[in-house]
């Protein structure tokens, strides 16, 4: 069997040996290499020998015959199948044909190897390694040719199914690994293991597959072509690996790329499984890690493939997280030490927590804090380290990771972590603090589950920071983090807490930690805090705070804390705690007051105005002050309160030593606490009297002495403080300064109060007097304490009227003296003037008394301040003690006033008088008397003088309701609510049909506000009452909205909670705004109990919120805002009713309804979802319409807003995926609002904001790409297009149009205007419409298409409708290429535009059409662009035709080799215009589709065609450009036997006759067409005389017109001419000719001209220059027209002329003429070489050398002109004899002599060798 076998072997190798020729060799190879190779498969040793013996001889010759081909196909069918019994190995019989297929692929074409290529990849992943690995390298040998196709042609589209990957997707993917694999391959890599490769890895595509890769390049090489087979057949999932791992090359022209293709892939890369059913993000984590025998990939694509798993949701159950995040954390690359961190920082993030994960973060918290440590802590170490900047950001981002980590992971926050991060914050580089701060706060959410041991710690660490020195910064940011961890971990009861907030309220503290920590002082803030720290979703309620509350601290607990801290603080110098003592002694009485009131209803609500409600509440509420008196009697917080007033005795004796901050606090504290104490707790201060009268000659603020005095009178009284005591107490002080006399002031009145008024004696207290009345005589503080002495004295009956009458001179002393202060606005003045009423009896006369008049005639004053405390003194005057201003003045708990009567007689007739200036016409004493009256209603609410005319009082309040003055209206509103609270059922009845009555009837609103009124007087704001529109004021709305509900009682209620804020801002108008709270305690308990009058309050008050009047608005929205504490909530419990309410609104006849019912429905629509008012939509639009056509604007302005918001909506509808609305509704919908935001009340409305915001509504509609969309696109796209001139704006158009009046460029405003169409998010909209087109709307949207196209007006219109066409043919290639035809004509109709840039576009477009045109349809726009080249009037078309000619060359490179004939012949001539650009897009067409030279044979006759046929065209541009481009073709055809004698005689004919006619300017490159193609063709012309003859006589007859420019230049062409053609006529012509052109006479302006040569004036530099080179120019012809033989004649003529240069009398000779004769005789030499000249020739030769020895030999001459006549002689010592030669070298040598330049001198010695 071996021997058949062998013998078989034997004779195919001897039939290949015996092949003699390569044919032969090559048909051998194809029957018997494949059979030789087989039998590699043998079982015989000695077959297999032989066989590769064989192979051994083939190689060789194989490689020395060049020109043989392999039979690849037979060798790939043997490796795919080789034919071997079952269980033999073939792996030799496949190796060995691997060998020949990838020596056979260098000698097949590049079309056979890309055909080869879907073999060679099947089912490639099935072969053996060895094999394998031979194919891959086959397979990329086989790419070097290929290109993948354009996507959206067809070839792209059949690329998968062309390669197999349809059938077998598993060669994609082993394809797409291997790839992914050899990308990461680097030169030298045999043998080694190379990152992201392993040693076999390297092997299988170097020594496995015979391949060597030594260099970058050849890899390179190989990476480019697998990318490029990459890009088309491939899904997108199995790019997502080669892609990335090409995205990190070394090389930008790979990188580059593969980052914008991976970019756009748009997969979801957590679902992609790669070769071996492997996840994707799997093998990435191998390839960053590496794993054993594999390092890991480079840091460049490390940082890459951090990129894409930090997006991934799987990495975040990988079991190797945490070692890949420490691997990225210590990465020598800073990028992705800082994308390592961002990474730990994502998956510390998860919402899905999991004990791995937890797991994980405990780990990474650990590791960045060690990494921290390591690079020093607390502070960064910065010896001998580099790159500051970068280490600082690596370190910021780690501390915003630790950060991040612990906020997500509550439960890994241990304290080692929080002291960590404080220590950091405390010590490290400034630069890092905002990150640690940021790390600390995330934690403040979590610090209140922190252990009991742990809040103990932090309290201990905030305490260190807040008692520490402040110098440091980072210091002042740890006490900013300690107060606000301690705010969020404790709650506010604790007193401990609370204590060190207030330390951080010291000045010296930074203001956020100021006000961080006035926060934590401040109920309603700290709630808005702690309810803001919840993890989970919560109410807007909850969020606010409305639905948690807080517990103060309490007042013992606090105030032990306080005392105890400040003991510890007296040993330590400069305490923290003594500069925030104000703060701490406001807040001890602050939460003294909240326990007092705990558990009642009272002003004081913890909001906003929570500190000042509460301050006033003290001084003003009866309520809270009888509950503070009530609580201060409980013995168990005696002592608390002993403390706190010994606290600020000791505060103010600390101030006058300056050891604690001065402030009044202290003694407004102690005065105010002490006034509610009881016996026993004053009784503690008594020994402390004389502390306090030794601070009157310390204390210098005038209000902590008034402080100070009254809390000595209350003390210093005390029924335990014996007579003897006070009696040497008031001696002693009596005897001192003003300050005593008003501590002895309040200790008199004060024994007055407590009855013991035995103790003053009558000598004494005249004493008193007299001092008093001293100090009323002086100006400034001493004035003022007399005031407030009187004022104490008065009030509790010392001055009289029962004790002490005789008295009362003094007291009319004091009124007279202090009257006089009242006229000129002293509000103390006023004050004690009403408190000395109170010391006479009151007398019964009509009208005012003098002392009641002088407080009334204060209304002059325009201080709102000053009529408030006039209103108090009148209210004193009219009702004394029985008023609740007077009362509250009592300071000692359980005394009464004995010493003043109670009489209340004068209250009527002050009543009266306010009365009567409420109706007064004068402004100011009507906002007096509504002050005044508000005064006594609110503090004399019980006297019988005022309850019984609250009717009259009512109807005054209301004239104030209008009033032009806010604080006005606000206190009209205060005071009609006071007044209906005072009457009974009846009254109340009465009252509010007749406010209701004052604004329903216009007749009784004018009697309301009946007065005297002047003509200039103005009484209302515009808008206010009721006016021709309809408009009305506030509190008609708020009578409205009551009369709605159904319950008009209500109105009070209201207005008291619609009014406030005017009266909040005033210092004393306060007191009475102060008591709205009530209004809307009692309004939510009304409607907590009527369910169906909140049913009807709520639509009503919904809609009312949204008046256009702001006075309304605001009204209304306070009224929702004490009444609803969860917006959200009411709105979704009453949405029916409240929609309702607003359509029906939308509807009414009044325009402020309608607009607030629109404004209200907007806001409505925000609050809920669709689905809850889904069964409503169709009367929501049909309102939403009907406004939008609203006569009034600011209705439709609030439509435009609204119908925004619904579509807005809509589009959330179409593009949600969660909930679906039927298809017929949404169509519905869209029927309705596509028209009509297309129509005249839309886009193409008048309006540019209702333009804009239709337009917007329909990009948002367009973007959705719901399914209801696609039936209209066609009419979108058209309007779209038609809007985009009419959307730019109208400066643009108008530069555009008067761009050279302001010197501006149009090109540059079109170019600008482009650029803004393109990033139009109009044009977004459109190209996202052409997304939907299919055959069910394409025949419609090409018609509109068109329609738009030629309708469309102006640039911006027009180009769009161009870039639709592009876009379609780049985007949707396969839908509209049966419209290619129609579209092509639409698109070339406009490149005839006037606007170039329009044209232009229109030429791209038509490019791109080109694709998928016919051949028939582009050759018809080949000729409309050849006629508007060439025939076309305007020069303009000439550029349009070429750009269209290289956008079809550009845009359709397949289509336009087909046509080329078409379009080259023209691109040809094109390159020779004028013009640049035109000549640039020429050119580049010419070079990309054309061979070169040869190509110009190609296309000659179609060239010569267009040549014939308009080069007597009327434009002399074309005829020019027709004439370069036969010079040119006549240059660049070196062998016209080439080309067939008609096309010669056609192309002569053609110059021919092009010559006739008179010379333009221009013709004389037809001339010299002419003269280049007869010389070119001298061969033919030899043999046809008629042409010669027809030639000779064009040169003659042009060479005489007398055009001289043009002569000029025919006359060099003619010396080209006879160069050839030696005619004697012509030649003598050229000589006669050429020596005018040549002469002086030739320059003058005129050959008439008389002027002399002599008197020619001189001429410029520049003017000599340019004449001489131009000579020169023509003197250069004379060797081009030189021949042999001699003519005598042109000889003579030429050395003459040589000469004649010289002569000139219009031209200074330069050097440059003498340099350029010397050239010109040297090459007439060159031409006469071997010549045997004439005796007169050579002597003609001599004397022209000499004659240029004198010019050029001269002393002066720069050496190139020596040099080269130099150069001369020698030319010419080698023409002549030895005799005529020895002349010219004795010449030389004798010159020798005198030259000192070494150069000429080398030059001598050369010429003379």
């Amino acid at each position: 069997m071996a021997e058949a076998e062998l013998s078989l072997v034997n004779k195919a190798e001897l039939r290949i040996a015996l092949a003699s020729t390569d044919e032969q060799f090559q048909h051998s190879l194809s029957l018997y290499l494949c059979p030789i190779l087989l039998k590699l498969s043998s079982p015989h040793v000695q077959v297999r020998q032989a066989v590769l013996k064989i192979v051994q001889h083939l190689i060789p010759r194989i490689t020395a015959a060049r020109s043989i081909t392999l039979p690849i196909d037979a060798l790939v069918q043997q490796v795919k199948s080789p034919r071997v019994g079952p269980g033999v190995d073939a792996g030799s019989v496949q190796l060995y044909s691997t060998l020949f297929i990838f020596r056979g692929i260098d000698r097949i074409t590049d079309e056979q190897r890309i055909k080869l290529v879907p073999d060679i990849i099947d089912n490639i992943h099935l072969y053996s390694d060895a094999i394998r690995a031979r194919m891959f390298s086959i397979f990329s040998k086989l790419l070097t040719s290929w290109k993948a196709p354009f996507k959206g042609t067809d070839e792209y589209d059949a690329m998968r199914t062309t390669l197999g990957f349809d059938k077998n997707a598993e060669v994609e993917k082993y394809l797409s690994f291997t790839i992914a694999k050899f990308l990461l391959l680097l030169p030298d890599s045999n043998n080694k293991a190379t990152p992201g490769l392993s040693l076999q890895d390297n092997s299988f595509f170097t020594s496995n597959a015979g391949v060597t890769y030594k260099t970058r390049e050849e890899i390179f090489t190989t990476k480019r072509n697998l990318l490029e087979f990459l890009k088309a057949g491939f899904q997108n999932d199995q790019l997502a690996l080669p892609l990335l791992v090409a995205s990190a090359d070394p090389s930008s022209s790979i990188n580059e790329s593969a980052e914008g293709l991976f970019k756009r892939l748009n997969i979801e890369l957590d679902d992609v499984t790669i070769y071996g059913n492997v996840s994707l993000i799997d093998h990435l984590v191998l390839l960053f890690l590496g794993q054993p025998g594999i390092p890991a990939v480079d840091s460049n694509l490390q940082y890459k493939i951090l990129r894409v798993l930090i997006k991934s949701t799987r990495i975040r159950l990988h079991p190797e997280i945490s070692v890949i995040s420490k691997t990225a954390l210590h990465s020598d690359n800073p990028r992705i030490r800082q994308l390592a961190i961002t990474f730990i920082s994502w998956l510390g993030q998860s919402d899905n927590v999991n004990q791995e994960l937890e797991q994980f973060n405990l780990q990474m918290v650990g590791e960045l804090r060690n990494d921290i440590i390591s690079e020093g802590w607390p502070s960064m170490e910065l010896q001998g380290k580099v790159n500051f900047a970068q280490r600082i950001k690596d370190r910021q981002l780690k501390y915003e990771t630790l950060g991040n980590i612990l906020k997500s992971y509550p439960q890994i926050i241990d304290w080692s972590f929080i002291e960590f991060l404080y220590g950091s914050l405390e010590g490290d580089q400034p630069e890092l603090r905002v990150s640690i701060q940021d790390a600390l706060s995330g934690l403040s959410m979590h610090l209140s589950k922190l252990s009991q041991e742990n809040k103990y710690l932090l309290k201990r660490l905030a305490a260190k920071y807040l008692t520490a020195s402040a110098d440091n910064v980072n210091i002042s940011a740890c006490r900013y983090i300690a107060i606000k961890h301690i705010n969020s971990a404790f709650p506010f009861e604790d007193s401990e807490t609370r204590f060190l907030s207030i330390l951080g309220s010291s000045r010296e503290n930074a203001p956020e930690t100021i006000e961080e920590a006035q926060n934590g002082i401040h109920p309603y803030w700290f709630n808005i805090r702690q309810v803001n720290y919840t993890t989970g979703f919560k109410s807007t309620s909850y969020l606010l705070g409305q639905e948690t509350s807080v517990i103060f601290p309490s007042f013992g607990a606090f105030m032990n804390v306080l005392t105890e801290e400040i003991d510890k603080a007296k040993s330590v110098q400069n305490s923290s705690i003594f500069k925030s003592l104000p703060t701490a002694i406001l807040f001890a009485q602050q939460a003294l007051v909240m326990e007092s009131i705990k558990g009642n209803e009272t002003v004081i609500i913890p909001d906003q105005d929570w500190a000042v409600r509460l301050d006033k509440a003290i001084e003003v509420n009866d309520k809270v002050r009888n509950l503070v008196t009530q609580h201060m009697e409980n013995i168990s917080i005696h002592e608390p309160i002993v403390q706190l007033l010994n606290l600020c005795i000791d505060a103010l004796i600390g101030q006058s030593t300056h050891t604690v901050p001065t402030d009044t606090t202290y003694g407004t504290i102690l005065s105010r606490i002490i006034s509610f104490s009881s016996s026993p707790i004053v009784e503690f201060l008594i020994p402390r009297v004389a502390e306090l009268v030794a601070l009157l000659d310390k204390v210098h603020d005038e209000i902590t002495i008034s402080q100070i005095c009254k809390a000595i009178g209350i003390i210093a009284t005390h029924p335990s403080n014996v007579n003897s005591s006070i009696k040497e107490l008031v001696v002693d002080l009596g005897l001192n300064n003003k300050t005593n006399i008003l501590a002895v002031s309040y200790i008199i009145s004060r024994l007055y109060l407590r009855d013991r008024v035995n103790i003053i004696d009558e000598t004494t207290l005249v004493s008193h007097l007299d001092i008093l009345e001293k100090m009323l005589q002086e100006q400034g503080s001493a004035y003022y304490s007399a005031l407030d002495s009187i004022s104490q004295l008065s009030m509790f009956g010392v001055l009289g009227p029962i004790q002490n009458q005789g008295l009362s001179n003094y007291v009319t002393t004091f009124k007279n003296i202090i009257k006089l202060k009242v006229k000129k606005i002293d509000e103390k003045s006023v004050l004690t003037l009403g408190y000395l009423i109170l010391a006479n009896n009151r007398d019964a006369i009509e009208g005012l008394s003098e002392d009641e008049q002088s407080i009334y005639d204060t209304h002059i004053s325009k201080q709102i301040e000053y009529i408030f405390t006039s209103a108090e003194s009148l209210t004193i005057a009219a009702a004394g003690w029985d008023s609740s201003v007077l009362s509250k003045q009592l300071d000692i708990p359980g005394e009464i006033v004995k010493y003043i009567p109670r009489d209340t007689s004068r209250a009527g007739i002050i009543l009266d008088s306010v009365l009567g200036a409420c109706k007064n016409t004068k402004p100011a004493l009507r906002r007096a008397g509504c002050v005044w009256l508000l005064s006594l209603v609110q503090h004399c609410s019980k006297l019988e003088a005022i309850t019984s005319r609250a009717g009259e009082i009512h109807v005054a309040f209301m004239k104030f309701l209008a009033d032009r003055d806010e604080l006005i209206q606000e206190s009209a509103s205060r005071g009609l609510g006071l007044v209906y609270e005072l009457g009974d059922v009846e009254l109340k009845d009465t009252l509010v049909k007749s406010l209701l009555k004052s604004f329903t009837s216009t007749t009784d609103s004018v009697k309301i506000t009946a007065g005297t009124v002047e003509s200039d007087t103005q009484l209302f704001e515009p808008d206010v009452l009721k006016t021709d529109d309809g408009s009305i004021s506030t509190y008609k709305d708020v009578l409205n909205l009551a009369q709605e509900v159904g319950d008009p009682t209500l109105v009070y209620k209201f207005m008291s909670l619609a009014k406030s804020s005017s009266l909040w801002t005033s210092r004393k108008g306060i007191a009475y705004g102060l008591e709205s709270i009530l209004s809307q305690t009692s309004l939510d308990s009304l409607l907590a109990k009527d369910s169906s009058m909140s049913n009807r309050l709520i639509p009503k008050l919904f809609r009312y919120r949204y008046d256009p009047n702001e006075g309304v608005a605001k009204s209304m929205n306070d009224i929702w805002n004490s009444l609803i504490k969860d917006t959200s909530k009411a709105v979704t419990a009453n949405l029916d009713p409240i929609l309702a309410e607003v359509l029906k609104s939308m509807g009414r006849k009044e325009w402020r309804v309608r607009q607030a019912g629109t404004a209200a429905l907007n806001d409505l629509l925000t609050m809920v979802e669709v689905e809850d008012y889904e069964t409503k939509l169709d009367d929501i639009w049909t309102m939403s319409f009907r406004v939008m056509d609203d006569i009034k604007e600011s209705v439709r302005k609030e439509a435009t807003k609204l119908t925004k918001v619904l579509t807005t909506e809509l589009t959330r509808l179409l593009e949600s995926s969660s909930y679906k609305l039927k298809t017929e509704k949404i169509s519905g919908i869209l029927s309705i609002l596509i028209p009509f935001f297309l129509g005249n009340k839309g886009v193409l409305s008048d309006s540019a904001d209702v333009r804009n915001f239709s337009l917007e509504i329909l990009s948002k509609l367009c973007k959705s790409n719901n399914k209801a969309i696609k039936s209209y696109v066609p009419e979108l796209i058209e309007n779209f297009i038609l809007l985009f001139s009419s959307l730019e704006p109208e400066v643009i158009n108008y530069l555009a149009l008067n761009a050279s009046k302001y010197n501006i460029d149009n090109n540059a405003i079109d170019a600008s205007r482009l650029t803004s169409i393109g990033k139009s998010p109009l044009m977004e909209v459109t190209e996202t419409l052409l997304s939907q087109l299919d055959d069910s709307n394409l025949p419609e949207f090409i018609i509109r298409l068109e329609s738009a196209i030629k309708k469309s007006v102006g640039l911006p219109s027009k180009v769009c409708g161009s870039r639709v066409i592009v876009s379609l043919i780049m985007n949707h290639y396969q839908v509209i290429k049966p419209y290619g035809d129609k579209l092509l004509a639409v698109s070339s109709a406009q490149i005839k535009d006037r606007n170039d840039t329009i044209a232009s576009s229109y030429a791209g477009s038509s490019g791109y059409l080109c694709r998928i045109a016919s051949t028939n349809s582009i050759l018809k726009y080949s000729e409309m662009i050849k006629k508007m080249y060439f025939e076309s009037e305007d020069d303009r078309f000439r550029s349009i035709s070429s750009v269209a000619a290289d956008s079809v060359s550009k845009y359709a490179g397949d289509k336009f080799d087909l046509v080329s004939s078409a379009f080259l012949p023209l691109a040809y001539i094109g390159k020779f215009d004028a013009v640049e650009q035109v000549r640039e897009n020429f050119d580049r067409v010419w070079i990309e589709h054309s061979g070169g030279k040869s190509a110009i044979k190609l296309y000659l006759a179609e060239i010569v065609d267009l040549i014939k046929k308009y080069i007597q065209s009327n434009k002399f541009e074309v005829r020019k450009t027709l004439a370069r481009t036969l010079s040119d073709v006549s240059k660049s055809i070196d062998n016209l036997n080439e080309f067939s004698e008609p096309l010669i005689h056609d192309i002569l004919s053609v110059l021919l006759e092009a010559n006739k006619g008179k010379s333009w300017e221009g013709k004389e490159l037809i001339f010299d067409a002419l003269v280049s193609f007869a010389i070119l063709s001298k061969s033919y012309i030899s043999q046809h005389e008629d042409v010669h003859q027809a030639i000779e006589k064009t040169v003659t007859i042009e060479v005489k017109r007398r055009n001289k420019e043009y002569q000029k230049h025919v006359v060099l062409s003619v010396g080209k001419y006879i160069h050839e053609f030696h005619n004697e006529e012509v030649v003598d012509l050229y000589i006669q000719i050429m020596g005018k052109v040549l002469s002086d006479g030739y320059y003058q302006s005129d050959d008439d001209s008389d002027v002399e040569m002599d008197e020619v004036e001189p001429i410029t530099v520049k003017e000599n220059i340019n004449l001489e080179e131009s000579r020169l120019h023509l003197l250069q012809n004379l060797t081009e027209a030189f021949y042999i033989p001699v003519n005598d004649s042109l000889f003579t003529f030429v050395f003459n002329q040589i000469k004649e240069i010289f002569q000139s009398k219009i031209i200074a000779n330069t050097w440059r003429s003498k340099v350029q004769t010397s050239e010109i005789y040297i090459a007439i030499i060159d031409i006469l070489k071997d010549t045997k000249l004439k005796p007169n020739q050579v002597e003609f030769l001599l004397r022209t050398w000499n004659y240029l020895k004198l010019q050029s030999l001269l002393p002066e001459s720069i050496e190139n002109v020596k040099i080269q006549f130099i150069k001369l002689s020698y030319a010419l010592i080698k023409y002549l004899t030895i005799d005529d030669a020895k002349v010219i070298k004795e010449s030389l040598e004798e010159f020798a002599k005198n030259e000192p330049s070494s150069i000429v001198l080398t030059e001598l010695r050369n010429a003379l060798a």
